[in-house]
């Protein structure tokens, strides 16, 4: 008995949106019923390829009774509303990274939420993702022992973007780094380590070129330390070419945009590689107490997004759950601590780098 198909509508239209778009064509049991986006241009676009009905405002696209999820692609700014407002037009709500700008509206979020009787999901994909959720799965096989220490170095390359061309531009329209970028880093440190971060230190990256250096609307971090129970800590090393140095303007993309990632634990440690798709497994118990290699694991050939950034194969992982009835990958709540985490970052960095005790209380909306 074939299952039966389940219609979703998406929010924005630009990079993101339309990439989901293009994934959900391919799936016999999803269907695309609209698309909203203010710009006239992505409506006629969404139209003419994907012949479907679309919407100036999203708030028409929620009111269509034929959707059961929305896909919200909006910028950080909106994901609130967006969110919000499909959570009490009766949809599912699959809502891209960040959570939201504020505290008080990923509480407003999480509220809504639990009185729509609806799920709501947060795109952190790496989770989903091939290669950071096969790591996960050696740490919890006691392949490296208790996960003691994380070091994750973000080689960013990148050419910056167009001031006059994209919402990215205004800093009150992205938040900051770790609301846009770094959230990314601190909830793989999550996942891994299987504990909630206690404190953090953020500090600032120099600006040797000025604000017109940096890849984003935001200055960078050098390094982000975050402290977990039982003495245990993880690193983030951000290296942002156009800033430090690195390659002439221009250059920038040659050097490339990569991360790997490297766990230690009692009994071993792990390397990965992100865009190489290797991980190498090494043991502390070698002949005389030596370090020695326990074996490679490779995926040749896969697409870098599979590797570490399927957000297509985690949406339609949402779908089918929502479909069946089930429970989201992880929770709303669960990506709120990552939140939390991230504030407490952004309010170090303010400080130039003091130490700041996380704090877990949603305000009260």
């Amino acid at each position: 008995m074939a299952e039966r198909q389940i219609k979703i509508g998406i929010a924005g239209f630009g990079g993101v949106g339309e990439n989901i778009a293009k994934d959900i064509i391919k799936q016999k049991d999803i269907k695309l019923e609209g698309v909203a986006d203010p710009d006239e241009a992505k409506r006629r676009r969404a139209e003419e390829i994907y012949g479907i009905k679309t919407y100036a405002d999203y708030r028409k696209l929620c009111e269509n009774k034929e959707i059961e999820i929305i896909y919200n692609a909006t910028p950080n700014f909106m994901h609130s509303e967006v969110a919000i407002n499909g959570l009490r037009s009766g949809k599912h709500v699959f809502s891209e990274k960040p959570f939201a700008i504020t505290k008080e509206e990923i509480a407003a979020m999480l509220k809504a939420e639990k009185e729509s009787g609806r799920y709501l999901q947060i795109d952190f994909e790496m989770r989903y993702s091939l290669l950071p959720k096969r790591v996960k799965e050696l740490i919890d096989a006691g392949e490296i022992g208790e996960p003691k220490n994380i070091l994750f170095n973000h080689f960013c390359g990148g050419q910056g973007f167009e001031k006059e061309k994209t919402w990215r531009a205004k800093i009150e329209n992205i938040g900051g780094y770790y609301i846009e970028e770094g959230c990314h880093r601190l909830d793989i440190f999550r996942y891994y380590m299987g504990e909630d971060i206690k404190e953090v230190v953020a500090i600032p990256a120099p600006q040797l070129r000025g604000p017109d250096g940096w890849h984003r609307a935001y200055r960078e971090p050098a390094a982000t330390l975050c402290f977990f129970p039982g003495e245990k800590l993880a690193n983030l090393v951000t290296i942002q070419h156009r800033a430090v140095y690195f390659a002439p303007p221009g250059m920038e993309n040659e050097l490339g945009h990569e991360y790997n990632v490297s766990v230690v634990g009692s009994d071993g440690s792990l390397y990965v590689n992100f865009w190489k798709g290797t991980i190498l497994l090494m043991d502390f118990s070698g002949p005389g107490g030596k370090t020695c290699l326990k074996r490679m694991e490779s995926y040749p050939g896969l697409d870098l997004n599979i590797l570490h950034h399927n957000s297509c194969g985690f949406f339609r992982d949402f779908v089918y759950r929502m479909r069946d009835g089930k429970p989201p990958f992880f929770s709303a709540f669960d990506s709120w601590k990552t939140m939390a985490s991230v504030f407490a970052c952004e309010e170090s960095f303010k400080k130039g780098g003091e130490r700041v005790k996380v704090d877990y209380t949603l305000p009260q909306v």
